[in-house]
């Protein structure tokens, strides 16, 4: 994959923090869960990153998240398809090509925010 992988990556990334942290009901919803993410795009040699939930608010860096709560670990096209809004965790879950490690709680949470913003 190529450089332009990664920032389409970084862009979905960009748009996914914009579009939490600009809904109110759902920063209000997680102003109690903290959590660390890992992102891994297991097509892009050494090209990760990571989200931080904080107070409801979402920052992500272009780097590992150290002792991540979660680990979304998928190709770069599903990560940015998921991250743009363009497709649901669910298809990409099932068929295998996105994992997801973490306790069910933070999973289901995760989907919930990915929901609230995008929609099915």
């Amino acid at each position: 994959m190529s450089d332009a992988s990664k920032e389409r990556l970084f862009a979905a990334l960009d748009l996914f923090r914009e579009k939490v942290n600009e809904n109110a009901r759902l920063r209000q919803m997680n102003r109690d869960w903290n959590r660390d993410i890992a992102v891994v795009a297991k097509d892009l040699v050494g090209v990760e990153a990571s989200i931080s939930m904080r107070a409801g608010l979402m920052e992500w860096q272009p780097q590992s998240a150290e002792n991540p709560h979660i680990v979304l670990t998928a190709p770069a096209d599903v990560l940015i398809g998921i991250f743009r809004g363009d497709s649901t965790p669910t298809e990409p879950y099932l068929d295998g090509s996105l994992t997801l490690r973490g306790t069910q709680e933070d999973v289901l949470r995760l989907d919930f925010v990915s929901l609230m913003i995008w929609g099915e």
